[in-house]
């Protein structure tokens, strides 16, 4: 008797599950169809206040379905309002229709104007209902699990030996690559390759295992005081990579390690903490942006004008290239197969996406300013632009889908995989959290590159371990 009523709980407590998603699904189903009709009758100079109202109802389904808990999901809903909402929330009309990026000089077109907003407030949605789903889906896989604490307390100090033998590479690569730019510019790292010349191959090869060796002690650590000894000095190490002006790497990855970080000891979100986040981000983005520009950093005139709206103004220009791309999708249409079997490639390859004909990015800089290109700039890219470029609106809104699935798969499988896997799942989220301003397969890139690596790093492993072997015997 107590078993069945057992059962019974449990089925009503299931019946209760679903009837929760039927609704909230059918909620979120009505609100598309009104960004559908909304997008397309509104005034195009009001449209920005449904997007405002999209965002925030996004993110309350968002604490409706995961909770007030920290998920790749909700880093990735910030970015993409950073990179494709900032500009249209906290600029005006003329900000929004007004292509002035990279030297660019031309009005987009209402259509486009209008079709930007409904693909990104879509893109929204489908990655928060695919998340959701991923979410659900029952990992039972345990691999990890079956070795014992003796094992893993080895193999944890053997990661930090490398870290420790490698560090002096990674060190001494930074300070070459801060050297560069104090001499050169932040612009002169895509003019020229001498600064990965004056480093040399072996020291690159071998500084890329420090960060590798860092992360693998890291997610094997369960002790806060250990993970806090060694990540400092890494963190203050890393600094320099944030003032040669590569804002973007820094802040992905130490967004990325703070996901983790939760994840272990606390996953809740605490309001406070978050809009402290997010000040220091915005405060320190727009120093650094400054710094690299040269031009005399006035803390003052920052806090005067508000640093997070400024920060997000300033970094939600990459509306433009989705905006372009629907402008222009007759041009780069045809090429878009091309541009993504290229793709996977080029963060070992890295050349060949600065190619004409080889990167969407490219092609478009060259279009809009092609002295510009010469002297390298570039406008960058987004994953909503590429997938609009491949399908239109309709596929945009399946890959957001399936991306908000993969996601959630991969976070909640991340807990019971080995190492290695979680190194790769470790990158696939930092890049993941970059999408809306990067390549549509760049995460995959980067994954191909710490897989590459993986080999190598195993090898080291594999030395250190026999080496110690010995000494005990």
């Amino acid at each position: 008797m107590e078993s069945l009523d057992r059962y019974s709980h449990k089925s009503a407590g299931y019946l209760k599950g679903v009837n929760n998603l039927v609704f909230y699904l059918f909620l979120i189903s009505f609100i598309i169809i009104v960004n559908i009709f909304g997008y397309s009758f509104i005034n195009i100079r009001e449209i920005k206040y449904l997007f405002i109202v999209n965002i925030l109802l996004v993110f309350v389904f968002y604490f409706k379905l995961f909770g007030k808990y920290w998920h790749p999901i909700f880093i990735f809903l910030g970015t993409l309002t950073l990179f494709q909402g900032g500009l249209i929330i906290f600029g005006d009309y003329d900000d929004y229709s007004y292509v002035w990026l990279m030297g660019a000089n031309f009005s987009l077109t209402e259509t486009a104007i209008r079709l930007t907003f409904l693909l990104i407030s879509l893109s929204y949605w489908f990655t928060l209902i695919g998340g959701y789903f991923g979410k659900k889906s029952i990992v039972k896989d345990k691999n990890f699990s079956i070795y014992s604490n003796h094992f893993l307390n080895r193999i944890k100090f053997f990661f930090l030996i490398i870290y420790f033998l490698t560090l002096p590479f990674y060190v001494y690569k930074q300070l070459n690559y801060f050297s560069f730019f104090l001499k050169y510019g932040y612009i002169a790292f895509y003019q020229t390759s001498d600064y990965l010349e004056q480093v040399g191959y072996i020291p690159r090869a071998i500084s890329f295992i420090t960060p590798l060796a860092f992360l693998c002690f890291f997610l094997l650590e369960r002790k806060k005081k250990n993970i806090l000894f060694i990540s400092l000095p890494f963190f203050i190490i890393t600094l320099s990579l944030l003032f040669s002006g590569f804002r973007g790497s820094f802040f992905t990855f130490w967004l990325t390690f703070l996901l983790f970080y939760k994840q272990k000891f606390n996953n809740h979100i605490s309001y406070k903490s978050l809009f402290v986040l997010i000040s220091i981000i915005s405060i320190f983005g727009l120093m650094i942006s400054l710094f690299r520009e040269g031009i005399q950093i006035n803390l003052i005139d920052i806090f005067n004008n508000n640093p997070i709206f400024l920060f997000f103004k300033q970094q939600g220009v990459s509306y433009y290239v989705t905006a372009m791309a629907i402008e222009f999708r007759h041009e780069f249409a045809p090429r878009i197969f091309h541009y993504l079997v290229i793709e996977p490639f080029l963060a070992i390859f890295t050349k060949l996406g600065g190619t004409p004909g080889n990167s969407f990015a490219t092609d478009l800089m060259i279009k809009i300013n092609y002295d510009g290109f010469l002297h390298g700039y570039g406008v960058g890219s987004t994953y909503l632009a590429e997938a609009y470029l491949l399908g239109g609106i309709p596929f945009a809104c399946f890959f957001s889908f399936v991306l908000g699935f993969l996601i959630s798969r991969l976070f909640s499988y991340f807990e019971y995989t080995t190492i290695f896997n979680k190194l790769i799942i470790f990158t696939f989220m930092q890049y993941i959290a970059f999408l809306p301003r990067d390549l549509l397969f760049m995460p995959l890139a980067q994954t191909v590159k710490v897989a590459f690596y993986l080999p190598f790093l195993y090898v080291i492993l594999s030395l250190v371990a026999e080496l110690f072997k010995g000494v005990n015997e």
